[in-house]
């Protein structure tokens, strides 16, 4: 089994998280994105299906039986007790996943993955703290998260303003990290802070003795 590292990406909605994680792809990094992880367990069928549907009733289903997100996401972010039961449903399921897919790279021959990356938005412990050997924090100021989310989703400021209330702050997610990427700029400045900070936790783990 390869000794493939795993740095974990983690920020909130609107931070460019998903942009960071593209760019170490290309740098090697066989990315496990935990959004579409999640959106496969709430398929019909797939692992927290039903207990999501026993959870807020067959209002969030569309005609053809799916999870409609949109629904769902109507309830959860105007309730945080909603929120918290469908995390605390939805979380145990990914990080199973995540764990297989992590093994899995890791018994695998493939030499074109050079690392693993965790692109999740929820840090938790079972799957992200207790998988991850290095975390970078992405962040943005609110009114720049807001305005690029009314733009990528075609929603109001109020409704961009409750979905980025309903996670963590800035400074949360700051204080779990290893290092803060704060994407306020252009395209290229992103780039040249990845290409720095990737350069740092590559050197960590060479010290460390522990790249594969």
């Amino acid at each position: 089994m390869r000794n493939l590292k795993v740095l974990g990406v983690t920020g909130g909605t609107g931070t460019g998280k998903s942009v960071v994680c593209r760019m170490l792809r290309a740098k090697g990094g066989r990315v496990i994105d935990a959004d579409l992880v999640a959106k496969k367990t709430e398929m019909c069928g797939g692992s927290a299906y039903e207990e999501v549907v026993d959870r807020f009733g067959a209002e969030i289903l569309d005609a053809d039986r799916e999870i409609d997100r949109t629904a769902l996401g109507n309830i959860v972010f105007n309730d945080p007790a909603a929120l918290r039961d469908l995390n605390a449903i939805v979380h145990k399921h990914v990080s199973i996943e995540i764990k297989r897919r992590v093994r899995e790279y890791r018994e695998s021959d493939d030499e074109t993955i050079k690392f693993i990356v965790l692109d999740v938005p929820i840090p938790i412990e079972d799957g992200f703290f207790d998988t991850c050997d290095y975390i970078w924090a992405v962040t943005a100021n609110d009114d720049i998260r807001v305005e690029r989310l009314m733009r990528r989703m075609n929603i109001s400021e109020e409704v961009a303003e409750k979905r980025i209330a309903a996670q963590w702050s800035n400074r949360e997610y700051a204080e779990i990290a290893d290092c803060e990427i704060v994407n306020e700029g252009s395209v290229d400045e992103l780039k040249k802070l990845v290409d720095f900070e990737f350069r740092r936790f590559w050197e960590y783990c060479s010290n460390r003795g522990e790249l594969a």
